[in-house]
């Protein structure tokens, strides 16, 4: 059963080179939900790891060079989809395109495969319509915006629609409530406390800013007061 606070068991990396993060882009991606988590993400890729963790690496994946984000920005996107076969985290966010996105049969089978294989999913809103059709999400929740939580159950039947910060072991979403912190930033910090613990408490204070949804990146911080 989906726990709102458990996250992935410690993940952190130790014994590999880096830890590979993928922001999965699309036409009608939603900025802020790409952009919320790849800020503190980028910020917490210039943090050192300490001895024995691997450092994170990200980098963000689409089908083509060039998308066209929900609000008209166009972004060059600097790796080919085939890149979420080498990540530890997926990250896909939430979008006008969402839909349509999760039409595409190829998206759903490179997320199906990531997870397959180990790869931990993060999903922030109506990016749990692409993560739904890929399967992996049978019999689980996923969060998502309220208006869109009839979408979720067309898409996907057996998926349970949910709010707030829902980390259910590798798949963690967030989404369908209303809060003062961003919802891509709570989602950010919750991968950093699942996989660069020692990031945290640094982005926080250079962000300034906390996160306001999961208690694992909250303890964090306390523990670093």
């Amino acid at each position: 059963m989906a726990h709102p606070e458990r996250g992935i068991e410690r993940l952190g990396g130790r014994g590999a080179a880096t830890v590979d993060v993928i922001l999965l882009a699309y036409d009608g991606v939603d900025a802020l939900d790409l952009f919320g988590v790849h800020a503190v993400l980028a910020k917490a890729s210039a943090v050192p790891a300490p001895d024995g963790a691997a450092p994170l690496r990200v980098a963000i994946a689409a089908a083509s060079r060039v998308v066209t984000t929900s609000c008209g920005i166009d972004l060059s996107c600097g790796a080919p989809l085939d890149a979420l076969d080498r990540a530890r985290a997926i990250v896909v966010p939430g979008g006008r395109g969402a839909a349509d996105a999760a039409r595409q049969p190829s998206l759903a089978t490179l997320l199906a495969r990531a997870h397959a294989r180990g790869a931990a999913i993060y999903v922030v809103c109506s990016g749990a319509l692409l993560v739904a059709a890929s399967g992996i999400a049978n019999g689980r929740r996923l969060a998502i915006h309220h208006d869109k939580q009839q979408w979720l159950r067309d898409v996907a039947p057996s998926v349970e629609p949910a709010a707030g910060l829902v980390a259910d072991g590798r798949l963690c979403s967030v989404g369908g409530d209303a809060s003062p912190s961003t919802k891509a930033t709570d989602l950010a910090f919750q991968l950093l406390a699942d996989f660069a613990p020692y990031a945290v408490a640094p982005v926080a204070a250079r962000m300034e800013l906390r996160p306001g949804r999961g208690a694992a990146a909250a303890r964090l911080l306390e523990a670093a007061a």
